[in-house]
């Protein structure tokens, strides 16, 4: 498909409300994110750019706060 005319994954979430587009935006959804960074630094058989990557993420995410049972809520 032709760049210019559209039809990419922007178009597709246009039509979806806030709430619809950010759906797995939730606690637990950003902590399975940062666990999963978070393994990408500990395993061998990654390269050095894509931990590079897996630390940025895990620091955009908020760093240890991502995690969802470090909020200091029941512990």
């Amino acid at each position: 498909m032709d760049p210019q005319q559209g039809g990419g994954h922007q178009d597709k979430m246009a039509g979806l409300t806030e709430a619809d587009q950010n759906i797995n935006n939730t606690t637990e959804d950003v902590s399975n994110q940062a666990q999963g960074h978070k393994a990408n630094l500990s395993n061998p058989n990654t390269s050095d750019a894509s931990k590079e990557h897996s630390k940025q993420v895990l620091k955009d995410l908020g760093g240890e706060k991502a995690f969802y049972g470090k909020q200091g809520k029941g512990e």
